[in-house]
């Protein structure tokens, strides 16, 4: 592979693509198959452009040597043990040294400079070149349940209704972890809706609906607006895999991860519903012993320990990723110690409305114990497109929401990428492993975890002061 020239292999990606987008893609019948033509058209097009950029970058791979040179001058018994040198190092620093923490934190900038301007460059180009061959995405109906199938399950579950019957059933587009389902249902309660929320056999994130179930139940009984979680199925076997069956709300998705159609009025309201979710006690609710972290001293440190490992058994060694764990171990002291119930994926796109009234905060399967900072960060790209960032904060305190500093804001702005990079790396890590050989997959490991990067890169060259022109 060394010995071809990257403009020789990015010519022949891109043959291929052309040949995907012009001879495969307008024969492919089926929602399934044009969804898979699609995600191959992306990976190619990354593919083509990453490989241009490495045949471009020496000085990039020059400077990003020296500070893996800096890390480990002994030569490193394998590429992979060089890779983590860094790692290594930035672990072993000791922080309460004065002399060793600055020598961190100079570290981490020359990191963050050296990466956010070559990952938003690389990324500008991925972009353009899908955008030259616009298409629009399909949802597939891989996790459609047979209806028949379904009914003889609720037959057996509620004997007493002989006559419930699942009439239809209707895949929701979406959803990386989990898919959804809208049931309706017939028989002697009448005509209802129901949805089913379902892990896929791999799961990206490693969670399952089994861990979500008494948190969802816990904040519906708060008197928080989430769908009524009616039962859990934890039988995999039953009719395909694990679910959760809630009350079907009424209303409409009120955005993605990068738009939303919502109105001053419903941010508003979703700002006083997460002051009320950060607000339930979580001893008080039986979640203690529920949630991630819920009983250590320090929720926020033990949830970075926890991902750092992680991150380092499934993640490719990159490191930036490493700069970030150390920025945040060099600014974890200055937080404060904050034990809330933080729902880890409160954006508006896991929201529901009805008109300007939010009927629905949904997917809690990130939630754990931590700082309300994390949830705030988490959503602001968004709500300030929609209204001002102290309007929505204003509202905020107003229904028992307590104040954050900047210095967590900018913690979890940090926190938010690294975590998403390291759920995005591991997709990639479980694709190249055979654990997964979904396109879906390799979507997300090899399209979505660069771009994290590239974000993550951003905000910590941004907070380190070292961004390049």
């Amino acid at each position: 592979m060394n010995d071809i020239e990257p403009s020789l292999i990015s010519a022949k990606l891109r043959s291929i693509l052309a040949a995907v987008r012009e001879d495969l893609r307008p024969e492919l019948a089926t929602p399934q198959a044009r969804l898979r033509a699609e995600l191959i058209d992306l990976l190619l097009t990354r593919l083509a452009v990453e490989t241009d950029a490495d045949g471009a970058g020496g000085a990039y791979q020059a400077k990003l040597q020296q500070l893996l040179d800096a890390a480990a001058p002994a030569p490193a018994a394998s590429e992979a043990l060089r890779a983590r040198a860094l790692s290594d190092r930035l672990l072993a620093a000791d922080l309460g040294d004065p002399v060793q923490r600055v020598q961190t934190a100079q570290l981490v900038a020359a990191v963050a400079a050296l990466e956010c301007k070559r990952r938003a460059e690389v990324e500008e180009r991925v972009v353009a070149a899908a955008r030259a061959q616009p298409g629009g995405k399909r949802s597939s109906n891989e996790l459609a349940i047979a209806p028949a199938a379904l009914t003889a399950y609720l037959r057996q579950r509620f004997p007493d209704d002989a006559s419930i019957a699942a009439d239809t059933l209707t895949t929701v587009p979406g959803g990386r972890s989990k898919g959804t389902i809208v049931v309706e249902l017939s028989g002697a309660a009448g005509p209802r809706s129901i949805v089913l929320r379902r892990d896929f056999d791999a799961s990206v994130t490693g969670t399952s609906v089994s861990y979500e179930y008494p948190i969802v139940r816990a904040a519906w009984r708060g008197g928080l607006p989430v769908p009524e979680p009616l039962w859990l199925e934890d039988d995999p076997a039953a009719i395909g895999g694990r679910f959760i069956a809630f009350s079907r709300v009424p209303g409409r998705a009120m955005g993605t991860l990068f738009a939303s159609d919502a109105t001053p009025a419903f941010v508003r309201e979703f700002a006083a519903a997460l002051a009320r979710l950060h607000a339930l006690d979580i001893d008080q609710a039986g979640l203690a012993d529920q949630l991630y972290w819920g009983r250590e001293a320090h929720p926020v440190r033990a949830m970075l320990a926890s991902f750092r490992q992680r991150y380092r058994a499934n993640v490719p060694a990159t490191p930036l990723m490493d700069a970030a764990f150390a920025w945040l171990d060099l600014q974890i002291d200055g937080i404060g110690v904050e034990r809330a119930l933080v729902h880890g994926d409160a954006g508006l796109h896991n929201t529901m409305g009805d008109g300007e009234r939010l009927t629905a905060l949904l997917d809690w399967e990130f939630a754990h114990a931590g700082d309300p900072a994390e949830d705030l960060t988490y959503c602001k790209y968004l709500v300030e497109r929609i209204l001002p960032w102290d309007e929505f904060m204003a509202a905020y305190l107003a229904h028992g929401g307590r104040p954050v500093s900047e210095q967590r804001m900018r913690f979890f702005t940090v926190w938010r990428t690294l975590h998403l990079a390291i759920l995005t790396g591991g997709a990639q890590t479980l694709f190249e492993s055979g654990g997964d050989q979904d396109l879906r997959i390799a979507g997300i490991g090899y399209t979505t975890f660069p771009r994290q990067l590239r974000d993550l890169a951003a905000n910590l060259a941004a907070y380190t002061g070292e961004v390049q022109p």
